[in-house]
């Protein structure tokens, strides 16, 4: 009989998971190398059959990022990516509008709104690069000399009485 050379030339194993197969010691040998089946996409179970290839089945309630800073908790829902709750953006600041923006976040931009700057002396409040300022402070004399007159910032104006010399306009009086 005449003698036959075993070759190394590519051949096909029958497994779609594999490549690189090649002849070895006469018979068609995996080549060992997986086949990559990851699509990239977080929101799939990527896994590879023998008789079918890649399969990507669509995850759900499994966590991701869609890409968006103002949204949170997101989560694969059949497949997809799916926003959470959306990003509260609050400085707590009146003089301040609270945006969020996809790629930088939470943005906080100073505004011209009316504001209280909680002092009952001021009048006028209004925001000003991001803070609360007033235009003037409201007046506090009552005309009478018998009465000292002031301001509490919590509660405006006060007249105490006094007992300072005064005038009433009757020349027969003292």
């Amino acid at each position: 009989g005449a003698l036959s050379n075993a070759n190394a030339l590519p051949c096909d194993d029958g497994d779609t998971c594999t490549q690189g197969d090649a002849c070895a010691d006469g018979a068609c040998a995996s080549g060992g190398v997986p086949l990559t089946c990851d699509d990239g996409n977080p929101c799939t179970v990527d896994s590879c059959l023998p008789n079918g290839g890649c399969q990507h089945e669509p995850a759900t309630n499994v966590p991701c990022d869609d890409g968006d800073i103002c949204s949170q908790g997101d989560t694969c829902q059949a497949g997809v990516c799916t926003a959470g709750a959306d990003l509260i953006c609050n400085d707590g600041n009146d003089c301040t509008n609270d945006t969020c923006d996809a790629q930088a976040g939470c943005t906080f931009t100073a505004n011209a709104d009316d504001c209280d700057d909680g002092n009952a002396c001021t009048t006028g409040d209004s925001c000003l690069n991001g803070s609360c300022t007033f235009a003037d402070s409201i007046p506090c004399d009552d005309g009478n000399l018998c009465t000292d007159d002031a301001c509490d910032a919590n509660i405006g104006c006060i007249h105490t009485n006094n007992e300072q010399p005064c005038a009433d306009g009757d020349t027969c009086t003292v």
